[in-house]
This record gives C-alpha cells, structure tokens and sequence, in this order.
C-alpha cells in the first residue's frame, strides 16, 4: 500500500493526467448535456432548472461541511487510523443529511414558481442523502488511486448523458430529467461505495470518538464553505427573483461552462492535498513546491482559457446553446477571469485545511458573502446577468486575496515569478494568433484548431513547459 508521503513526483503527475483526461472527457459529455437542456428547456425553463440546481448545490456543501477533506489531512498524517477516520466522516456525514434535505425540500417550495419547477426541485434534492456514501472515496485520494474516482464520476456521466439524449428526443418534461438525474446519481454512488470498501473498508462502529475532531476544523471550514457557496449560487437565485426567468437561464448556460472547467484544479487538488497535509510540518521545502507546482500548472491550464473566450466567446455560446443564448457570450470572458482567480482559491482554501487558518477563512467568506449580496442586489436589477458575472468576478478575487496571502506567508512561500511569466507569454501569443485569424472572419473551428496548436508550441518555445515535464509524465505512465 503506497502512502501520499512517498509518492513521486512522476507518479503524483500521472495522477493528474488521468483525472485530467477523464474529467475532460466528462466534461465533453457535460456540454453534450447542457447543449440539449438548454435547447429542449429553453431560457426560461432552463433558468428554473439552474434555479433549483444552484439551491441543491449550496445544501450539498452545508452537508459535506469541509469534513471530507479534514479527514483526508487527518488520515494522511495518522495512517494507523485510516478506517476510524473515514468511518467517522461518513457516519458525521449521515448525521447531518437528514435536516439538510428536510431545509433544501422546504427552499425549493417556496422559491419555485410552477408545480413543474417544485416536483424538479424535490427530485434534485433526493440527491443530497446519497451524498454521505460517496464520502468513501477519500480512501481514493489517499492511496492517490484518483483514477477510480474519475471512472466512477464517468458512470455517472455516461448513465445521465444517455438519459438526457433519450429524454431529448422523446420531447420529454423538466420532471423527467430530475428523475434520471438522481437515478444516475444513485447507481453511480454504489458503485463508488463498492470500489472503495474493497480497499479500505470504513469502520463504522465507533467511529463517533473521530467527530469532534473532524467537527474541530470542519465546522469552521465548512461554514466558511457554505457562505462560499452561497456567494457562488445565490447569484443565480438573485438572477432568477430580480431579473427573470430569461435572464438566469443566460446566466445559468455560461456559468455552466465555468463549473465544469473546474474539473482541473479539482484534480489538480485531489492528488496533492495529501501530499502537502502529509508535508506539513514535518518537511516545510516540500509544502512549499508542491504548492509552487500547483499555481503554476493552474496557471497554464487557466490563461489560455480566458484568452481564447476573450476573442471568440459570441461564436462558442452560439455553438453550444444556440442563437437563443447568442447574448449570454458578453459575460463568459468575465466568467473565465473568475476562473483564473478561482483556480488560486482552491489552493488557497486547501492551505487553510493544511495550515488550520479556519478561523480566517469563515471571516473572510463572510466579508465576501455580505459583499457578493449587497453588490449583486444593487446592480442586478439595472444591468442583469452581466452584472452578476462581473460581481462574481470581483467576489473571487477579494476571497483569495484574502486567504491566499496569509497562507502563502504562514508556509514562508514567495511564489518564482519565472515560469508564470512564461507561460503568461504563451497565452497572449496565443491569444493574438486566434485574434488575427477572427478579424480574418475564420469560423471557429479554424479558432479552435489554432489555439490547440499555438499554445503548446508557444509553451515549449517560451520553457513554461519543459521537455523533461513530458518525459516525467510519459515514464509515469509506462509504470502504472
């Protein structure tokens, strides 16, 4: 059994890579999925299923409660007591399922504003008592097996997506695609509980002695967390009750580009969070590049991301959710420089697990959620849904501001300004080659085809990657 501490280098960046891929692949499936909601509901419908999404999504997090990873840092430290820790996680997790569903249903009663949208709402909601069962894929995480949690995500992704495609064709009702919704959900759990109780069986009984210790961090976190959340979802409830059906269904379409694009910290994260709580304190040098190691790479990941929206992200809404969604493209580059900042958030909001900085992290959401609110609330009903993503925007860079810097200087890490500035250079090179071949009038497969063959050139050619980057992975590989 390999522990997160002795992991190599090359063997952490296969990791990733097999995350990378299989998320991408899922999020290949996930546009497939928002491309017929948004086409088969329309604005206004799909701006009432975002709806009940997003109320689902800030429940999830009150009911995961930042436990999850906590017991991670825990167990990674404290390998004896691996079951203990996430038998208590999960039995935590059970406890607090059952109020959290209880409040969810009663939100979506009261903020739906059709029999359609409560039915919907109710059936996205089943979800959350699922949710505690999946918490055994920490053990995933720790043995750096993350593969197993991308393949049990693609079971979901594959169960949903053929639904959707079913229920498309079929013409069928927005209840219809909540009931498959959680039906996937509930088959892609058991199978998830069943991978991982062959490699670390939770040890349930007895387990409640590891609450109080999970609940030490976790609650703090975890409400930080939710008013996280809160600040990332309630946009689109406010979009909803200020501006309209219409206007949350075009904010509703772009911002599920930038969900889903957060597949990449989210494996970046999920290989090396044991690895620096491994780390720390015992090996300070390590923490601090591996947390090197993570901006960069979410840099490079990030910047071409938001170059390629700013020239051609008219073209790429119409692509996805049609002409009806052709306005929704003036707040996807907005959207995208969130995701540069959120990318640095997930760092950050790991590092305070690593580091216990709970306390600085709830205050600092709690700033962010009262400024996110107020902002949202005076802007919203002049300027719509355009508004909202430039809010969301500047919220993300005031949380991180906020927690990253003082983690950084807890772990005494000054980030080496080198390889961010070449990789910045790569994706501005890129970005004026896509730009040129836009004001040439070149359709966007032609834009497409461009940016995935200049950047990667430009990155070689500038060193923001390095030949023996590529040679680490592929030797990687060849040793899984």
């Amino acid at each position: 059994m390999s522990s997160t501490s002795d992991v190599g280098r090359g063997r952490a960046a296969a990791d990733v890579a097999v995350q990378v891929v299989g998320r991408a692949l899922n999020l290949a499936a996930g546009v497939v999925v928002a491309v017929l909601l948004t086409r088969a509901l329309g604005d206004e419908g799909f701006g009432q299923w975002s709806t009940a999404l997003a109320i689902v999504q800030i429940a999830a997090y009150v009911g995961e409660f930042g436990l999850e990873q906590v017991a991670v840092r825990h167990a990674a430290a404290d390998r004896a007591r691996e079951r203990d820790w996430i038998g208590g996680l999960v039995t935590l997790r059970l406890a607090i399922a059952v109020p959290v569903t209880a409040g969810c249903a009663l939100v979506q009663l009261l903020v739906a504003d059709s029999d359609e949208m409560r039915a919907t709402g109710l059936l996205l909601t089943g979800t959350l008592l699922l949710a505690p069962l999946s918490s055994t894929r920490a053990a995933f995480q720790l043995r750096v097996r993350n593969d197993l949690s991308v393949a049990v995500v693609t079971v979901n992704s594959v169960l949903w997506t053929a639904a959707v495609v079913a229920i498309a064709a079929g013409d069928g009702s927005m209840v219809a695609y909540a009931a498959v919704f959680l039906g996937s959900a509930a088959i892609s759990t058991a199978v998830g509980v069943w991978l991982a109780v062959r490699m670390a069986r939770p040890r349930l009984r007895g387990s409640r002695p590891m609450w109080r210790e999970l609940a030490r961090i976790g609650v703090p976190v975890g409400i930080a967390g939710m008013l996280v959340t809160g600040y990332v979802k309630l946009d689109q409830i406010l979009l909803f009750a200020l501006a309209g059906p219409e206007d949350a269904g075009l904010y509703g379409s772009v911002y599920r580009i930038l969900d889903q694009a957060q597949f990449v910290p989210i494996a970046l994260m999920t290989t090396l969070f044991p690895m620096i709580a491994a780390a720390w304190p015992a090996n300070p040098d390590r923490a601090r590049r591996l947390s090197q190691l993570v901006a960069e790479y979410l840099v490079m990941i990030s910047l071409p991301v938001l170059g390629f929206t700013i020239v051609a992200s008219e073209p790429l809404v119409v692509l996805l959710f049609g002409e009806e969604f052709a306005d929704a493209g003036q707040a996807l580059p907005i959207l995208m420089a969130a995701f540069v900042v959120i990318c640095f958030g997930y760092l950050a909001g790991h590092l305070v697990i690593v580091l216990e900085l709970q306390g600085l992290f709830l205050r600092n959401a709690a700033i962010a959620l009262v400024f996110n609110v107020v902002a949202n609330l005076i802007l919203i009903p002049p300027y719509g849904f355009v508004a909202a993503a430039w809010v969301t925007l500047a919220t993300e860079v005031l949380v991180t501001a906020l927690t990253l810097v003082p983690g950084l200087r807890r772990i005494e890490l000054r980030f080496g300004v080198g390889r961010f500035a070449r990789v910045l250079a790569a994706a501005t090179a890129m970005t004026l080659a896509v730009l040129a071949l836009d004001a040439g009038g070149a359709p966007l497969g032609v834009l497409v085809a461009a940016a995935a063959l200049t950047y990667p050139a430009a990155l070689l050619l500038t060193g923001g990657l390095r030949p023996r980057d590529l040679r680490e992975l592929l030797a990687a590989f060849r040793s899984r």
